[in-house]
């Protein structure tokens, strides 16, 4: 179909038209009419058509891997060293420094010079010794007459190794002691003798001893402690005594009880010589064996020990006692306050030496028993007050069977003891049962190691089965021990120590006016007695240091037993040099 040039031109141009008329209309109407008018020939096309039909495409897509790189950007760092400071970590306390030697020296009133010498190898893993001199000695000057001699003195010797072991500890002592003291105690206007005949007592002790103790951490093994000890001591008055003494510990975790078993064997012999027959020379065995099986027990707050004492005394016709041993004590507050409360009893072994060392004016030929503690029943509170204060309050009841006393006795004159002796500047044992009923209290302060503290206070009720009193047995006691340090500089030490009202027994009379009763002797009012000290001790280094030293400083004027007095206030200088 054909159309046209005009044709065309006019549907153009009808167009155009159109074209330029639509926008003036849009803005009045959304509607219009369009006329066309000319010859209009129309004619289709075929279509081209692909012959192919749609197909799935499977195609692997790859994913690249990314990197990352980073532009360098160096920092210029400049470095200054500094000292750092080392850091102490003290896990813990350090340990002072240990002086391998150390001896002390002074002087004072009454002639008394004083020695103290000590060294040792330090610390060690491997073991360590040391050796103690000390010497004490004095002119007197406490006898009623100056002419009476009076002096005393004191030498000790002391020698001890340890060596360690994987698992054990080896322990060897010797000892050596030398005191010399004089019969002074009598009046000469009362009874004049020669001081020409005077015999001095000299008491030398040797000795030894071996230990041997265990370490094991392991609370299923045992742990033992055992010691073997000898000792010979003899007088001027020829008397010997020998002594073997054995003892061994043993404890063990069972389960979560503490069974523990203390055995021990003491054999002693006393030789004397008669005073009234020199060629005879009597010998006495003393002979006792201990065994103190125990159970402890810990519970919450509850301690509790049960055990029996087993005590075998050879020289008795029943020599077999028994002792319950029993101990319960209960924690208040995270142990700030603990009762407590038990019973108990022993056998104390009396030797010529542990009597001797109580009274050296005993006479060799003595009556020589030993002190059954047939019961003890105890009970109080302890505890702490602060960090650096504790306290103990007790009371007990003590019942004793051949309780040790000491009576003046003028029966033996002469003999191997000289003309100095008869009158009654010796003594002899006496024996009888006691009850003592004591109640006791006790303060300790330790602030951190600049001042420290211990009081004790003791008041004491007895009841005798045969004696008048208990002789030489006080009704108070007080004891008061302090020191305060002053910037580790300036040192100064206090004690005090009380006595209260004591009686004796002597069957002569030792002062004017005393007599001699009924009874046969003679009951001496021995008065309350204070003994102060006081020292100081000035720094001048770690090492070296100057003391001086005030005893007995109230001047009292005391009998420990009568008529032997002490002396009265003594001053004593010196210097102390560690090395």
């Amino acid at each position: 179909m054909k159309t046209s040039n005009k044709s065309i031109t006019r549907c153009l141009l009808g167009a155009f038209v159109f074209m330029l008329a639509l926008p003036s209309q849009a803005q009045d109407s959304l509607s219009m009419d369009v006329t066309f008018q000319g010859d209009l020939v129309i004619f289709l096309k075929d279509a081209n058509k692909l012959p192919n039909w749609p197909e799935t495409l499977e195609s692997i897509v790859e994913i690249p891997s990314i990197k990352y790189s980073l532009i360098p950007n160096k920092q210029q760092v400049s470095i200054d060293p500094q000292a750092i400071e080392a850091v102490k970590v003290n896990v813990e306390p350090r340990l002072k420094k240990l002086y391998r030697g150390y001896v002390k020296a002074g002087f004072g009133l009454y002639t008394t010079p004083l020695v103290d010498f000590y060294y040792t190898d330090g610390r060690s893993r491997q073991g360590t010794w040391g050796v103690r001199y000390e010497h004490l000695s004095s002119a007197g000057g406490v006898a009623v007459d100056h002419s009476i001699p009076d002096a005393f003195s004191k030498n000790e010797i002391n020698l001890w190794g340890r060596r360690f072991l994987k698992k054990h500890a080896i322990q060897g002592d010797f000892n050596w002691d030398r005191d010399v003291v004089n019969y002074y105690g009598f009046d000469p206007e009362i009874n004049p003798i020669n001081v020409q005949d005077f015999k001095e007592q000299r008491f030398n002790f040797v000795g030894g001893k071996m230990n041997l103790k265990s370490y094991y951490r392991d609370s299923s093994k045992m742990n033992y402690d055992g010691t073997v000890g000898f000792f010979n001591f003899r007088d001027n008055l020829e008397s010997t005594e020998n002594n073997i003494d054995i003892r061994i510990h043993g404890r063990k975790f069972v389960n979560k009880e503490l069974i523990s078993v203390d055995f021990g064997l003491n054999y002693d012999q006393f030789e004397f010589e008669s005073l009234e027959n020199t060629l005879d020379k009597p010998r006495k065995v003393n002979s006792l064996i201990s065994l103190e099986p125990k159970a402890t027990s810990i519970r919450e707050n509850w301690k509790v020990s049960v055990g029996m004492g087993l005590w075998v005394d050879m020289r008795e016709e029943q020599p077999f006692y028994f002792k319950p041993l029993v101990e319960a004590e209960y924690s208040l507050l995270d142990d700030l306050f603990i009762p407590y409360a038990g019973a108990g009893g022993m056998v104390i072994q009396n030797t010529y030496r542990s009597i001797t060392e109580q009274n050296p004016w005993l006479l060799s030929e003595y009556d020589q028993m030993n002190t059954n503690q047939k019961n003890q029943l105890f009970g109080g509170i302890r505890g702490t007050i602060s960090s650096s204060t504790s306290f103990n309050a007790r009371i007990s009841r003590t019942r004793y069977e051949n309780f040790l006393y000491f009576v003046n006795d003028s029966t033996f004159t002469g003999g191997n003891l000289g003309e100095g002796f008869g009158v009654g500047n010796a003594f002899q044992t006496l024996y009888d049962d006691l009850t003592v009923v004591n109640l006791s209290g006790e303060v300790s302060i330790n602030s951190e190691d600049r001042f420290k503290l211990f009081a004790r206070g003791d008041y004491f009720i007895y009841n005798t089965e045969v004696e008048e009193y208990a002789w030489y047995q006080p009704t108070t006691q007080f004891t008061l021990s302090s020191s305060y340090d002053l910037r580790d500089k300036l040192i100064i030490k206090a004690d005090v120590f009380t006595v209260g009202q004591r009686k004796a027994k002597t069957i002569l009379a030792l002062e004017e006016g005393q007599e001699i009763g009924a009874q046969g002797y003679a009951v001496v009012n021995l008065k309350a007695y204070v003994d102060a000290n006081l020292g100081f001790e000035y720094r001048y280094t770690k090492r070296l240091s100057a003391w001086v030293q005030f005893n007995n400083f109230l001047a009292s004027r005391y009998v420990s037993f009568t008529p032997f007095a002490a002396q009265r206030f003594n001053a004593m200088m010196g210097a102390s040099y560690a090395f």
